[in-house]
């Protein structure tokens, strides 16, 4: 188990080095300049402004100037944001992130869960076929086209909830099920297929015939069976739901990473794209690691070479 782990932290590392490198050189090298505006800049304030945020000097100086800061955790200055620092950024806009996503997370397992049990109890049923066109629907509508529509049924024609913002309980749900929901039919649909495999095995007719009821059995001796592959997916779900609130975000005017991330990508702030990566490929890697040890611990017919 150590040793997995050991082996897995290393090549994480080398991951991240290879993201952040790759990152840093896509935007510096794409076309443009962080400092270009709609009136010209005379060439003495643009090399004053290439100093101040250190992107003077060759492509390569810059890169070696910009791994030696990141290695004492510093995310350099935002070119977009004047005076504020990448490191200022991300921990002012992570909690709102991390809440958003946190939210989805947990509605995406209840309600994935909840009815994809129920729907391989009632296989082949009314039920079972309602729950499998809601999920496959719930699928295939991208969230930029669900968050709009759900503003409108929602916020104006219904005048439930408020269209946009972030803080209070009421500004947090409709993100959150634009959010969870489509995850959530994912996670649905791997329970079922996981349960209808369990359900029909022999222990679960032995529980049957010690007169055991059915909840118990569905929600007890199936749901601990079938549970790996959900646990497997938990990892990328996680991920998943931390990096792609950035339409979520942006729709509903919420102060995430995701925003800021767009926003650095359209305006070439190099620190802050890759600042902002960096953070979430550690999120990504993080989770799935820790995915992988709960389905060691879990699944004992898991076997290490």
């Amino acid at each position: 188990m150590w040793i997995y782990l050991l082996r897995r932290i290393l090549s994480s590392l080398f991951l991240l080095f290879g993201i952040v490198t790759l990152t840093f050189f896509l935007v510096r090298l794409a076309p443009g300049s962080p400092f270009s505006s709609e009136r010209n800049i005379s060439p003495t304030i643009l090399r004053e402004l290439e100093a101040r945020y250190n992107l003077s000097g060759t492509l390569l100086e810059q890169y070696e100037n910009y791994l030696l800061r990141i290695s004492h955790g510093d995310l350099m200055l935002s070119t977009r944001y004047r005076n504020r620092s990448v490191n200022e950024i991300i921990a002012q806009t992570l909690p709102v992130s991390i809440l958003l996503g946190g939210c989805a997370f947990v509605l995406s397992l209840v309600f994935g869960i909840t009815m994809g049990s129920l729907s391989a109890f009632f296989w082949n049923r009314p039920f079972d076929k309602i729950t499998q066109a809601i999920t496959l629907a719930g699928i295939s509508i991208p969230s930029f086209v669900l968050a709009p529509l759900s503003v409108l049924i929602f916020a104006i024609l219904l005048r439930l909830l408020p269209p946009a913002g972030w803080g209070s309980p009421d500004k947090i749900i409709l993100p959150t099920l634009c959010l969870g929901i489509p995850y959530g039919c994912v996670v649905c649909r791997l329970t079922r297929s996981s349960m209808l495999e369990v359900l029909h095995s022999d222990y679960i007719r032995t529980a049957r015939a010690k007169g055991l009821n059915e909840p118990y059995i569905l929600f007890v001796h199936a749901l601990k069976a079938a549970a790996p592959p959900i646990i497997a997916y938990c990892g990328p779900l996680a991920a998943n739901l931390m990096t792609g609130s950035m339409v979520i975000e942006q729709i509903f005017g919420i102060s995430g990473m995701g925003s800021f991330f767009v926003d650095g990508v359209l305006n070439r702030d190099v620190f802050l794209v890759s600042g902002v990566t960096l953070v979430y490929s550690l999120l990504l890697i993080t989770f799935n690691l820790v995915a992988d040890i709960l389905c060691l611990l879990f699944d004992k017919r898991i076997v290490l070479e």
